[in-house]
């Protein structure tokens, strides 16, 4: 079980991550969220997500979360931050589960956000380009269509970032929705040959400038723990840990 260090930034920091990257289907059961999207693989919108979870109602949320779960032909995934408490761990370990996949929340104040690099193109809807370069280097090509879906249900404002190489073909990708006064970053993404040269940065910087243009006054990511390069990236802008995640899968 996680410490917590500030519920109110985890709870608001979830609910932010939930309308910025939707679930096709949620389902509330005892404070918890059932994110259900069948024909993605993503686990942020196919997982049993704590919000306000009710105490002593775990067993009972998780059993009605499988038989959904199965109802949609999906694997039952609980998703652990450091609002589940220290029931859900209890009962998991007791099935003989364990997590994996640890994910850092990270969090930057926008004060005083540079202007966007001049090799970064901001659009406020996906393209064509932006849809297709950001599936391929993310390995999501076959969930292209899914992708454009929950982007479309998405109900604030956003920017899709491309940066191009010298010959003008798109090699980096990023995608921010910012309301509230809060922005995310999601879908940041480099082609893999390309990789280690700067792109992602750039893409960052980008996004984070048309955050603070947007009146967002900090924005946030998620990136798998042990991501080491990615991790080096965001440092550099300043994002510290805020609280982490991790899967179990069931």
């Amino acid at each position: 079980m996680q410490p917590l260090a500030d519920v109110a930034l985890v709870q608001a920091l979830e609910r932010h991550s939930g309308r910025a990257w939707p679930a096709a289907e949620i389902v509330r059961l005892n404070g918890w969220e059932l994110r259900l999207t069948p024909g993605s693989r993503s686990r942020r919108v196919n997982s049993l997500t704590p919000i306000d979870p009710v105490p002593g109602q775990f067993a009972e949320t998780l059993a009605l979360a499988r038989v959904l779960c199965g109802q949609h032909g999906l694997t039952c995934t609980v998703r652990l931050n450091p609002l589940a408490g220290e029931e859900p761990y209890r009962i998991l370990t007791e099935m003989g589960h364990s997590e994996a996949d640890t994910t850092s929340v990270r969090v930057v104040a926008l004060d005083g956000t540079a202007p966007p690099p001049s090799d970064v193109t901001l659009a406020e809807a996906p393209t064509q380009d932006w849809l297709s370069g950001m599936a391929a280097a993310g390995a999501e090509t076959d969930e292209r269509a899914v992708i454009a879906r929950l982007i479309q249900a998405v109900a604030m404002p956003q920017a899709f970032a491309i940066r191009r190489d010298a010959n003008g073909k798109a090699v980096s990708f990023g995608r921010a929705a910012a309301a509230d006064g809060v922005a995310g970053l999601f879908h940041i993404a480099t082609a893999p040959d390309l990789r280690g040269h700067g792109h992602a940065g750039a893409i960052v910087a980008g996004l984070l400038a048309w955050s603070a243009a947007r009146g967002a006054r900090k924005a946030y990511l998620q990136v798998v723990a042990a991501n080491a390069p990615a991790l080096a990236v965001y440092d550099r802008f300043g994002f510290r840990e805020a609280y982490r995640y991790a899967y179990v899968t069931l």
